[in-house]
Parts: structure tokens; C-alpha cells; sequence
């Protein structure tokens, strides 16, 4: 089988998000699929000593419309075409099957500002992605809550949507290498992730700002992610406001290793975010015996397999009482923690692309 994979976006340094995810299917998906042939389909030049394996690459456009028209008008190079949506909504030749992935579909949730970007997503959202999805010939969601999405945004029956779930970062290989937390940050609840509104950020900032009303204890917020603009801004003030500038601190894109020792040293985990795909940093918490809460909306109740608190992330005084428990409750923090190692077990990157690789040989055969 001739499997073609649009590696869009291809991140080699601080991936996160959809660039991580490409590269790490990838990566798996030629480890596992041994037997087939990849062509893979970048505007990048892919390094091969962060994507090793047999493949062969074609270099595509970089201008979104470009891109677009190069497939539309691409030979039937591949017996079946990978590509994410609704980043890069593809209307392929009818002789090539596509398989687009979707992670998540946040941009109908919460539509953009800028009426520049309000125009690009009712072209890409509205307009392409209807077309591209009535003619593929699987399409893969990362979680039923996109399954979900996908139905009623885009009237697409569940059965024509095969759920496969994402793998996570395993951060114990960096343990040797592993950085000594500053001793005046601990103890501290941790966020990993950008500093954007539909992560919540902002929810997390105000609950543990109750929490420190409340309880009047020692303990900091750590965040790990880039951060800035407006969002980041509001946050900040409202800390000053309530004098509290100095508990919390953001540190900005950390490395692998500085990233094991956050969670490792954690009371918790908290990601109440407001929409997810996945959520994959509630798995990495959870591997590393790190207890979680989290959202009981989006993904993130069958990622966190009832191993984590849940809570409505719209709630501040419901994300407040949940860090209260955890810092409070050893027997609590234990029995999470128990749980958490064995939800984690669950997923892998090996486990979604031997998935991925059967679904393509079904639509293939």
C-alpha cells in the first residue's frame, strides 16, 4: 500500500499542538507500517534524523491557496492521502482516497475576532470543509467528542467516523537529565500548555486565587507555555489586583526535561480547559503519577477514563474546591495517582498507529 502523508504543519523545534501530533504519527506510522511504501507531502524540508525510515518526499507550496490547488490537481500518486483538517480542508482528484484527520473543530466554537480571519475560516470551515469531508473516504476523529462535533456541524453520520484515539509524550526517558525545581516555587499546582482563552488560563488564575483566599496557604501556580498579548494581560491584572503577582509564575516553552520535573514535583495537574481534541497533557500527568483535574465537558471525561477530578470548567468556585481536595486529601492525591498510572496505560503512540494502519488497509482493500 502507497500511503500518502501531508505533514502540515511540520514543527521540528517547540512543537506543540498539531505540529506535535504530525510529527509523532509520522514517526510511529513508519516504524509500524514497515510494509508500505510513504510518500510524504511537506513545504518544509523534513529532517530525517527527527523523521527516520523509508519514505519518499514531494515538496509542496506554502500559500494556502496554492497548497490547496496543487492537490486538487495532484496525480494519483498514493492509494490513500492523510491530511488534517480543518487546517488544510483538501478536495483531492476522485481516483485518490483521503483520510482527513480531525483533532478538533474549536474554530466553530469560538469564531475568531479579526474580521480578516472571520473571511479565511467561512472559506475554510464553511465553503471547503463540507466538500472535503462528503468526498472521503474515511475520516478519523481523535476523540468522541469530535465524532461528536463532526455530526453536528457538518451532518456527517458517527458510523462514517472511525474514532482513534492519540498517543502521548512518554517525558521518563529525559528523568537522567531532569532540572531541581527552584525549592520557593513548591508546593504549586501546574498548567502545561499556551496561554490562550480556550485553555482557560485565565478560570485557573481566578480559582486559585479563591484557593489562596481560602485557604491562606503557601502554595504557587506554575504554568508552562507561551504566553502574551491581551489574554495574558487581563490575567496579570487581576493578580495585581488581588496581590498575588509574585504566586504566580509563567515560565514560558520549557524543554522535555524541564517539563518531567514540573509534573513530577506537581501537587497536580490542573487543565480545565474549555474544548479539547484529546488532551494529551492529562495523560502525561497521569504516567508520571501526577493526580489531574480536569473538564467535564469536550474530550477530556473519556481521556481522563474517571482516573482524574472532574469539573465545570466554566465554574471558578468548582475548579477552587477541587485544588482544595487535592491539597488536602493525601488519601485522595494516593488513590488519583493510583488510577492515573493505569488510565495512562491505555494509550500510546504504538497503539493509535497500528489503528491508523488497519483503518487505511480496509479502505485500501
Amino acid at each position: 500500500m502507497r500511503i500518502g502523508f501531508v505533514a502540515e504543519p511540520y514543527e521540528e523545534e517547540n512543537a506543540s499542538g498539531m505540529g506535535y501530533f504530525i510529527r509523532e504519527l509520522l514517526v510511529v506510522l513508519l516504524k509500524e507500517g514497515q510494509g508500505h511504501e510513504f510518500v510524504v507531502y511537506a513545504s518544509r524540508t523534513i529532517d530525517p534524523t527527527l523523521i527516520p525510515g523509508p519514505y519518499r518526499t514531494i515538496s509542496i507550496p506554502r500559500n494556502f491557496i496554492a497548497k490547496l490547488w496543487w492537490f486538487f490537481t495532484m496525480e494519483k500518486d498514493v492509494d490513500v492521502l492523510l491530511f488534517m483538517v480543518p487546517m488544510l480542508p483538501l478536495i483531492v482528484p476522485r481516483g485518490v482516497r483521503s483520510v482527513p484527520i480531525c483533532q478538533e473543530l474549536a474554530n466553530l466554537k469560538f469564531p475568531p475576532e479579526q474580521v480578516s480571519e472571520k473571511v479565511f475560516a467561512f472559506v475554510r470551515d464553511h465553503l471547503l470543509m463540507p466538500t472535503c469531508l462528503a468526498r472521503a473516504e474515511k475520516i478519523v476523529a481523535a476523540s468522541g467528542a469530535t465524532q461528536e462535533d463532526l455530526t453536528r456541524f457538518y451532518g456527517i453520520p458517527r458510523e462514517n467516523i472511525t474514532v482513534i484515539p492519540d498517543g502521548f509524550q512518554d517525558l521518563t526517558p529525559f528523568a537522567p537529565a531532569t532540572p531541581v525545581i527552584d525549592g520557593t516555587y513548591k508546593p504549586y499546582f501546574f498548567f502545561a500548555g499556551k496561554v490562550k482563552p480556550r485553555k482557560n488560563v485565565h478560570g485557573i488564575v481566578s480559582a486559585f486565587i479563591s484557593f489562596k483566599k481560602r485557604t491562606k496557604t503557601d502554595c504557587k501556580l506554575l504554568i508552562a507555555g507561551s504566553y502574551g498579548g491581551r489574554y495574558y494581560e487581563r490575567i496579570q491584572r487581576e493578580l495585581e489586583n488581588n496581590g498575588l503577582l509574585g504566586e504566580v509564575h509563567f515560565l514560558g516553552y520549557v524543554t522535555s526535561p524541564h517539563l518531567y520535573a514540573l509534573y513530577t514535583n506537581a501537587l497536580a495537574c490542573v487543565y480545565p480547559s474549555l474544548n479539547e481534541g484529546f488532551g494529551m497533557p492529562i495523560l502525561e500527568a497521569m504516567s508520571l503519577g501526577t493526580p489531574v483535574i480536569t473538564s467535564s465537558i469536550s474530550s477530556l471525561p473519556e481521556v481522563a477514563g474517571g482516573a482524574a477530578l472532574l469539573v465545570d470548567p466554566y465554574d471558578v468556585e468548582n475548579i477552587s474546591r477541587a485544588m482544595e481536595k487535592i491539597y488536602s486529601d493525601p488519601v485522595l492525591r494516593a488513590d488519583l495517582i493510583r488510577r492515573g498510572y493505569v488510565q495512562a496505560k491505555k494509550f500510546s503512540w504504538e497503539k493509535t498507529a497500528a489503528d491508523y494502519l488497519l483503518l487505511l488497509e480496509k479502505t485500501v482493500s
